[in-house]
């Protein structure tokens, strides 16, 4: 048994694809959280391995990172060392 449009629409709830799931986590829940209160300015630097920089490709477009508030963002490619 499949799970279609029909099904969500009949349950009341709203089909999303893996896509539009991460999108909004990413962006909902981990970056607009990062907002603290009133201040008159609010910097967001984004710093992400390759493997974050292939997730929010994927799921996220550049302007939805800055329209969440990040002035930049910036691949990080330092070995860790142990």
């Amino acid at each position: 048994m499949s799970f279609s449009d029909s099904d969500a629409s009949s349950m009341g709830g709203e089909y999303k694809n893996f896509r539009q799931i991460s999108r909004e986590r990413l962006l909902h829940e981990m970056l607009r959280s990062a907002k603290k209160g009133d201040s008159k300015s609010t910097w967001k630097v984004l710093i992400m391995d390759k493997l974050t920089i292939k997730v929010m490709s994927y799921a996220c477009k550049m302007a939805d990172i800055t329209e969440e508030g990040v002035s930049s963002s910036t691949a990080s490619s330092r070995r860790k060392c142990n």
